[in-house]
């Protein structure tokens, strides 16, 4: 009897394990109703599944075929074609279905950023539920993939293997989320929390906290959200852009390396209202450089802009700029290799610059003030005061590529400055003297070999007293009423003095004459004529040379002297006679 008994019990447990275990068909359109009535009221629902078996062990679970949960008008926004519930223990002692989560398989989500899903006028969630939050409490992606579409943005783009999950366990609590997945070949891990996401979807102000991980880009935000009338954010914001390229390749962009730094960091109290965000009290830090001030970001479709006032204490260019491109082959050819730079054409930037110590390739500008600005496809580096060589400088560069090739057009004015040690700084030591130089150019290519041919612009020098060594002018005309002049014995000692000099160049073709020049001085006058032949490196100039006073006025029976510079820049040929 005991024996047949235990046999009983032993059945009997069987059969139950059996059953916690089998899975048993449920009927698809109750399933649908119950899932919709435990779904937060943020506008979407559930469609009624293809098939559901349900499982009472481990845990009560229900198994569902064929996922689709709808948005505004229909419109599927997330499938699955399979999905696990989780029940509800007391809930189903009273018969009810209500999930404590979900785990969704290789699911589809659709994100349009141009719409929002609008909170329902009535909460439905019974209050028996206690505000619980249903499927939407504890749920899990894996291996999802999520389409992030924007037809004002310009934005169709997929993440492929989509996994993390998101939980919100009552519809007054916060809403926390966390995924990873690949973006284009590049991972991509997003974490966030929504304080209160019935606030936000009533436009009612609530905290959020963002922030996004990724080879080419990191960013956090968090501070106060809100939605009454336009979007509008309140709190700390910071990015860094390990790589601009990379990233405009990750958001569907081409992704060429601009004229500036590629990356960069910035940081600030943020203040964004609709498409505008404002950065205060902001700092950023490019190539190790570090700037303070304000910026403003603003979007109009796909397009995007910049503006905004930044200040530094000392500023180098050269890791900012990168390096500069070789315009001369080692054979010394101009070159043939293709300009890297294209100018953003979805991208505009504003920005006022100030630094107290300006420096490039160890030329140094103090108190510099200047602006650089990217429109259209169009940019410019503008220098708009600057103290240099005790006196000021002013400059701009322009880029932009077009049909032809790049376009760039260069000024540059210094007004009374120490010409000497401006030539110093550039390799020449043999010049002493002040004066003003204005000059501009431009040249449109697609390399410096076919860029050098399309070289055209205009030079002005102006000199106050000064000299040249290595020569006296004054005592070649001497020697030159005695005998002929030996260039290597005679242009080696000495200084030519003058009390003022102008030179004035066109250049056109990649060629440049010489329309005037003069230099004055005690015991000589010296007119310059002829030409330099940028394209082939060669010369061809003269200098005539007339004895005159000590004011620089040619005398009655002076003595001239002509020297010719003529040959190829590296070894020119120098030679002197007596003038007519």
């Amino acid at each position: 009897m005991r024996r047949s008994v235990k046999w009983t019990i032993a059945a009997a447990a069987i059969l139950a394990l059996l059953a916690g275990v089998c899975r048993w068909p449920m009927a698809s359109a109750h399933v649908g109703v119950e899932l919709n009535r435990a779904t937060p009221p943020i506008g979407l629902h559930w469609r009624g599944p293809a098939r559901v078996t349900f499982t009472l062990l481990p845990w009560p679970t229900l198994r569902v075929i064929g996922v689709d949960l709808l948005g505004a008008g229909g419109r599927s926004v997330l499938t699955a074609p399979e999905a696990r519930f989780p029940l509800s223990i007391f809930a189903l002692l009273r018969g009810r279905f209500v999930p404590l989560g979900a785990t969704l398989e290789s699911p589809t989500a659709l994100v349009d950023l141009d719409a929002a899903p609008a909170l329902a006028a009535e909460r439905a969630v019974a209050e028996d539920l206690g505000g619980d939050s249903g499927a939407w409490a504890h749920m899990r992606l894996r291996g999802g993939v999520l389409h992030v579409v924007s037809a004002s943005r310009g934005v169709d783009t997929l993440i492929e293997s989509l996994s993390g999950g998101l939980d919100w366990p009552r519809t007054d609590a916060p809403l926390q989320f966390s995924l990873v997945g690949a973006w284009r070949d590049q991972r991509v891990t997003v974490h966030g929390r929504i304080g209160n996401p019935s606030d936000a979807l009533t436009h009612r102000a609530t905290g959020v906290a963002l922030k996004i991980d990724s080879q080419p880009l990191r960013f956090q935000a968090e501070g106060v959200w809100s939605g009454d009338g336009e979007t509008r954010f309140a709190g700390t914001l910071s990015a860094d852009i390990r790589s601009l390229s990379a990233l405009e390749r990750l958001v569907g962009g081409e992704g060429a390396r601009s004229l500036f730094v590629d990356s960069f960091s910035f940081a600030g109290n943020a203040q964004a209202v609709g498409e505008a965000l404002t950065l205060s009290e902001a700092t950023l830090t490019a190539s190790g450089q570090k700037f303070d001030g304000a910026l403003t970001f603003t979007r109009q479709g796909a397009h995007y802009a910049v503006s905004g006032t930044l200040a530094a204490d000392q500023l180098d260019l050269d890791p900012l700029t990168g390096p500069l491109p070789a315009l001369l082959t080692p054979s010394g050819d101009w070159s043939q290799t293709p300009f890297a730079y294209a100018p953003p054409a979805n991208f505009d930037l504003d920005l006022r610059l100030s630094a107290a110590r300006l420096v490039w390739r160890g030329h140094a500008i103090e108190d510099a003030a200047g602006s650089l600005m990217c429109k259209g496809g169009a940019c410019s580096a503008n220098l708009l005061d600057g103290s240099a060589y005790e006196g000021t400088l002013r400059g701009g560069l322009s880029l932009v590529r077009g049909p032809r090739g790049l376009t760039a057009k260069a000024t540059i004015a210094l007004a009374d400055v120490d010409l000497g040690a401006a030539c110093a700084d550039f390799g020449w030591s043999g010049f002493h003297g002040r004066g003003d130089v204005e000059a501009d150019s431009r040249t449109t290519g697609f390399a410096a070999s076919d860029s050098i041919l399309s070289l055209a612009g205009q030079a002005k020098v102006t000199l106050a007293a000064g000299a040249i060594d290595g020569f006296s002018i004054e005592e070649l005309l001497r020697r030159g009423q005695r005998r002929q002049i030996d260039v290597a014995r005679d242009f080696t000692d000495g200084a030519t003095h003058f009390l003022r000099g102008r030179l004035r160049l066109t250049i056109a073709d990649g060629v440049a004459s010489i329309d005037e020049g003069r230099i004055e001085g005690p015991g000589s006058a010296v007119d310059l004529g002829g030409m330099i032949d940028v394209v082939n490196r060669s010369w061809q100039a003269q200098a005539r040379a007339v004895q005159a006073d000590a004011e620089g006025a040619p005398s009655p029976d002076a003595a001239h002297l002509t020297i010719v510079l003529s040959g190829p820049w590296s070894a020119p040929n120098v030679s002197a006679a007596p003038g007519d």
